[in-house]
């Protein structure tokens, strides 16, 4: 596996999980969120950030972890050798995100530009909403690009914290799990 596309909800666990495919299978790695974000978190051109990922996702070896505009998210799934969805329950997402919010009042994400801040309320609010409209809308829209023929064994769903552990004991050899 050259390439590999991590999605998931918002703070469910795909980071960690890139950043350990990174280093077991010896493949670059891009955060969405580092090309998607400017300082201050504020929002990059959609056109400059398509363009940025649709250049890594024509590279040979890449692991992305993350959507970006949905305009492109289907091409870089066809160039994927395999899309990991990592699926958990709305509870996990949510309780994993204010974790997260809580770490982020004393250390920024790395995949930040400098100058993100994120541990505010306002943006809390905005990632619980996130949290929902992904949850409740695109992943129905995904599962039925999933059902497509060329998505066949090319999608790993991983819908339980003791699944998302397995990829961590095992890797992604001989890993499938069906829809």
């Amino acid at each position: 596996m050259k390439k590999i596309a991590i999605i998931g909800n918002s703070c469910s666990g795909k980071t960690k999980l890139s950043r350990f495919l990174a280093v077991k299978y010896n493949l670059p790695l891009t955060h969405v969120d580092s090309i998607q974000f400017l300082p201050g978190l504020l929002l990059r051109d959609p056109a400059d950030t398509r363009r940025v990922l649709v250049g890594i996702a024509d590279r040979d070896e890449w692991i992305i972890d993350g959507f970006g505009p949905l305009k492109i998210i289907e091409d870089r799934f066809s160039k994927a050798d395999v899309v990991i969805f990592i699926r958990l329950p709305l509870w996990r997402s949510y309780y994993w995100c204010l974790l997260r919010q809580m770490k982020g009042l004393f250390v920024q994400r790395q995949e930040l530009p400098e100058g993100c801040f994120e541990a505010t309320f306002v943006q809390t609010r905005k990632l619980f909403k996130t949290i929902w409209n992904m949850h409740r809308g695109l992943w129905p829209q995904l599962d039925r690009i999933f059902l497509r023929e060329l998505y066949k064994n090319k999608v790993i769903y991983i819908r339980s914290v003791s699944e998302l552990d397995r990829v961590f004991r095992v890797g992604l050899k001989n890993y499938k799990l069906t829809p």
